[in-house]
Parts: structure tokens; sequence; C-alpha cells
């Protein structure tokens, strides 16, 4: 396994985000996290990628307890991330934003090379010298992914990575996280829900509802499952999935 999450709980004031969220995920494995607005998808992001601490509950990274850890030295051990909203330096040019986990976070020997070579590989190359401020959402995602490859992931942990794009993006990013994957190998959690993308992608999700998991399994079978249709998919949508 290269990710263990234990028994994972989450407070906020009076609100319990996660209610004991449990699971594995095996090298190289490809994960989808669904589930509707507000059931703790974000946060439990949040605590793998070490942007906030349980209340209790481990999480282990192959095979270290990195419950405690800062997010600069999970990501040193090699956990990357996108964000929901992204964040990128507006600033700076494509170029410049690749360039800064390499300087600063694996301290590759030919920094530039490096970034260009990520930079080509997103399909950003002729955009190397435009601010990422001016650029499209779906440039700005393919820049973050860019971003996060620099650190060398074990562990990809992806939020939303479709959200706000049309159909023709969704494609073209999901066509690259296909060739990514298979390339360096890393296993992904993705947030989503954009179902349809995400199932390409993967043949096995969570469902969450209410800081808990409601299922664990092969998409298919969640689009049959009872607890899930009441609390996330809708039976006019679920039935519609399982002929699709």
């Amino acid at each position: 396994m290269i990710l263990e999450v234990v028994d994972l709980k989450k407070s906020f004031g009076g609100n319990q985000a996660l209610k004991g969220v449990s699971f594995s995920l095996g090298e190289g494995e490809i994960l989808g996290v669904v589930g509707p607005n507000g059931s703790g998808k974000t946060t439990l992001i949040n605590l793998i990628s070490g942007v906030l601490k349980p209340s209790s509950g481990n999480i282990i990274f192959r095979g270290k307890d990195i419950t405690n850890l800062s997010p600069n030295k999970r990501a040193k051990l090699g956990i990357g991330r996108t964000f929901q909203i992204t964040r990128l330096f507006g600033n700076l040019t494509v170029l410049e934003n690749v360039l800064i986990p390499l300087h600063y976070g694996v301290k590759e020997k030919k920094p530039d090379e490096k970034a260009l070579d990520l930079i080509e590989m997103v399909g950003l190359k002729e955009l190397k010298d435009k601010k990422a401020s001016n650029l499209s959402l779906a440039q700005r995602k393919r820049l973050e992914l860019a971003r996060s490859l620099a650190l060398k992931p074990k562990l990809l942990l992806l939020d939303e990575v479709f959200a706000g794009l049309n159909p023709s993006a969704v494609a073209e990013v999901s066509d690259l996280l296909k060739k990514l994957h298979k390339e360096f190998g890393f296993a992904m959690i993705l947030v989503e829900h954009v179902l349809k993308a995400l199932f390409r992608l993967t043949e096995k999700v969570i469902v969450l509802a209410s800081g808990e998991v409601i299922f664990e399994g092969h998409p298919k079978d969640m689009a049959k499952d009872e607890k899930v249709i009441k609390a996330y998919l809708g039976e006019r949508f679920a039935h519609g999935f399982v002929r699709g």
C-alpha cells in the first residue's frame, strides 16, 4: 500500500466534517472520491496533503506515519496536489511557475531543462513566456499539473481538476492524465463531480456522505447502491448511468 487512511476524523467547532474515514490505496492505483457538496471530500484531501490536521486517526504513506508532518515535508516524501481553485503565481510566467518547485523543492540539477520538459508534456510549450494570469482555465489547470509533477510525486491529489471545463477540455485533460499516469506510474486520488470523466480513469471509487464512507468499489456497482442513490445520485441519474 502507498497510502492507508485509518479512522480519520475532523471537526470544525461543533461540525464533524469527517466521522472515521478509512481506506487504502495501492502503488500506481487511481481512486475516485465522490459525494454531495459538504460531504467532506476536500477536507479529506486537505488532511492527506497536510493543509489540515485531523482531530483523530492516522495517515500512513509508504509505511511511514505522516499524520503530524507539515505539507512541505509531505511534498518532499512524494505527495503532490492541485487545488479546486488554481493557486498559481499570476504575475509570473508559465516557465517561472514550474521553476519554483524545481529550485526550492527537489533542487533539480538542470531546472530550466526539466521545467521545459514538463511544460511541453502538458501542452504549454508555446506559452512558456506567458503570464499565468493570462491563461485560460484549462491552461491554468495544465500548468498546476506541471508544477505538481516537478516534485516527482508518488501520490497525486487532484481536487476537481475537471471543474469549469467544457466537454472538449475535459476530454483533453482526461487524456493527459492517462498519459502522465502511464509515463510516471504515480498513484492518484481524484475528488470529482464530473463522473463520466472520472470513471474513464478509475475502476475504484469511494462515496462520502455527511463525512462517512457509504460505498467503496466499482463505479457500476456504485450506481446500483441504494445508499448512494439516496444520498448523491438520485434515481433517474443512477438508472441512466447503469444503462450507459
